[in-house]
């Protein structure tokens, strides 16, 4: 004769997982309390700061021409920017610095890019052309836009 059992009861939940979980949760809420108290440590002091805007003269109203020369380089199988001449440069501006970056990126994109040369030089006597070499093996196809400032 056989005897039936009964259906083992199901087994209680494992009271260790839940002890780790609470510790877990206490830890985590203690960390980011220690976080807020450190913050709440912080001294700050009041300093100046000022800002204003000014209208800057321009020496040159009708803006200024830019040209490139390029030559066949070699050593990075392609052509590479030499020399930037800027063209119709007013009389005005004579003898102030003019600055000019070689971009890697088109400036009216509105992206942010970086100056892969950088070229200075001043405006001669009467204005006119402006001719600045380039140092370095900058490719021609790394130059997306460039940027001029004349100051003085």
């Amino acid at each position: 004769m056989s005897v039936a059992t009964a259906p083992a009861a199901p087994a209680a939940p494992r009271r260790p997982v839940r002890r780790k979980v609470v510790a877990l949760t206490v830890a985590g809420l203690g960390i980011a309390g220690l976080g807020l108290a450190s913050a709440a440590q912080l001294n700050l002091t009041a300093g100046a700061l000022g800002a204003g805007t000014t209208v800057v003269a321009s020496c040159d109203s009708n803006g200024v021409a830019v040209a490139f020369t390029n030559a066949f380089t070699t050593s990075v199988k392609g052509y590479t920017v030499s020399q930037v001449t800027l063209n119709d440069v007013a009389a005005g501006c004579q003898g102030q610095t003019i600055s000019v970056d070689l971009l890697n990126t088109d400036p009216t994109d509105g992206s942010t890019g970086a100056s892969v040369s950088h070229l200075t030089g001043t405006v001669p006597q009467g204005g006119g052309s402006v001719s600045l070499a380039v140092t370095g093996a900058v490719k021609a196809a790394d130059v997306k836009g460039v940027a001029v400032v004349i100051a003085g």
